[in-house]
């Protein structure tokens, strides 16, 4: 499996203001300011090989993350990440018959359904869009947003073939040699999350919950889901502190979700659905703190934790 994330912000996209990209082009002024005699070639490479919270931005889309096996294209919510999205797959996915698209959606308040409406392949008849969902009624929530009143494009003009298929509660699918499962998550609404099996790899996205129920059998049931995976996406939209003042806001902090992956044996924890009150540098103290209580608090564990990032690009 090949995970790329096209939007990793909560709530709202948040594009970059003036303010933060003059503190980035200071900061990398900085790194030179000292040596006189300094030549583009270095700067180069320092642009090259510096942290995306350096000298690139850790982006501001909102929620969606597309996953490729050998023959299938999923893709995860549809956040306005979706239309960066829809634009590469125009643009590098050359096929007779069209794309076969299996989507699947969390759940539907705005930052998750809002790219769809300038999702450019969707446009196109040769096209099949899979919808997936457990919530009821995808097919009316979608038709709203797109209603005149709010956007001048109807999802019935929208010219590809679609296909809705109702989840139901902790059922699993499978499409070619694909598994996914699914789990509900605590969140204003009701979320779900969902596990991606396929050649002995595992994906999990667990994004949009709150972990507020400290029962054994709550606790179980969401370390059994996370089990082994490769790659677990987690909420990690507030600080631990801010998760207690904002209870049932339906999100978590990165410290539970590094507990959860300790106990589940997951390999790698990718930080997601960030604050947008935040900026790189402050999202980037989450990650730095988070290192910090992993080392202190489990120091034999191999758990490799890193912040999701628009474009970044993860082979399982």
């Amino acid at each position: 499996m090949r995970v790329r994330f096209w939007g990793v912000r909560g709530s709202i996209p948040t594009p970059p203001t003036s303010e933060q990209i003059r503190a980035k082009i200071l900061k990398a002024f900085k790194k030179f300011s000292s040596d006189k005699d300094f030549s583009l070639n270095q700067v180069e490479e320092y642009l090259m090989h510096s942290s995306v919270v350096d000298t690139g931005f850790v982006g501001g889309n909102t929620s969606c993350i597309e996953i490729r096996t050998d023959d299938k294209i999923l893709i995860f919510d549809m956040g306005s990440g979706l239309k960066r999205l829809g634009n590469h797959l125009l643009k590098n996915e050359k096929t007779k018959n069209g794309l076969e698209l299996h989507i699947f959606l969390s759940h539907t308040h705005w930052d998750h359904i809002q790219g769809l409406p300038f999702f450019t392949p969707a446009f196109f008849p040769n096209n099949k869009l899979v919808f997936y969902s457990v919530h009821r009624n995808l097919r009316d929530r979608l038709e709203t947003q797109q209603d005149y009143r709010f956007f001048p494009v109807s999802l019935d003009s929208m010219s590809s073939k679609k296909e809705f298929v109702q989840l139901e509660h902790k059922q699993t699918i499978s499409i070619g040699n694909v598994t996914v499962s699914n789990i509900p998550l605590y969140h204003p609404g009701g979320s779900f999350g969902f596990r991606v099996e396929c050649g002995g790899k595992v994906f999990v996205y667990a994004t949009d919950s709150e972990y507020k129920d400290q029962s054994r059998e709550a606790i179980n049931q969401n370390t059994k889901f996370f089990r082994d995976a490769d790659l677990l996406v987690f909420d990690a939209q507030y600080t631990f502190e801010e998760s207690i003042h904002k209870e049932d806001w339906g999100h978590s902090s990165a410290l539970i979700g590094i507990d959860f992956a300790i106990d589940a044996n997951v390999k790698r924890l990718a930080l997601f659905h960030h604050e947008p009150e935040r900026d790189d540098f402050e999202i980037y103290e989450i990650l730095k703190k988070s290192l910090d209580y992993k080392k202190i608090n489990y120091p034999e564990s191999k758990l490799e934790i890193f912040l999701a990032t628009e474009d970044l690009e993860l082979e399982l």
